[in-house]
């Protein structure tokens, strides 16, 4: 009767052992990934200047996201307020991840939080270059529950 309370507990071991080991293991982003499938992005409208105004981007569910940058001339290495509206959207938060596209500027991610319903706010800095003129991407990223929708956002830089 011991050996099978023994086999008992020492199986109890294993499986909690394996389930403390999958939790450092396994990331969560990566099981939500896997659940949800990629992120589908739409991109803006080449005729946008962020510099200028706003820009929308249209999603393929019908919702949307505008995204607004301050200061507009957008400047290197000093925060950025990135303001976003959002219709047909509710989340406590959207993840902002920004990149340059036409040289290896590293990866910067953000979180947006909800300021009000349907408005967005948060801050990042883009690094400095000295080659100049750099044509940046900044990927809006709605993480819902059955699905992850997003917008590509492109600017330049001096």
């Amino acid at each position: 009767m011991n050996n099978s309370k023994f086999y008992k507990l020492l199986f109890l071991e294993i499986i909690a052992l394996s389930l403390i080991c999958a939790y450092f293991i396994i990331d969560s982003s990566d099981i939500y990934k896997w659940y949800v499938g990629n992120t589908t992005f739409a991109k803006q409208s080449l005729n946008c200047d962020l510099h200028k105004s706003a820009c929308e981007v249209l999603l393929e569910d019908g919702s949307s996201i505008v995204l607004s940058i301050y200061p507009k001339n957008i400047p290197l290495m000093k925060s950025l307020k990135f303001s976003v509206k959002t219709k047909g959207i509710n989340l406590n938060k959207l993840q902002l991840k920004l990149y340059a596209t036409n040289m290896n500027m590293g990866l910067t991610q953000a979180t947006l939080k909800k300021i009000k319903p349907n408005l967005y706010e948060g801050y990042a800095t883009l690094a400095s270059c000295i080659q100049g003129g750099m044509i940046w991407n900044a990927n809006i990223i709605a993480n819902e529950p059955q699905k992850s929708l997003g917008a590509t956002f492109e600017f330049k830089t001096k």
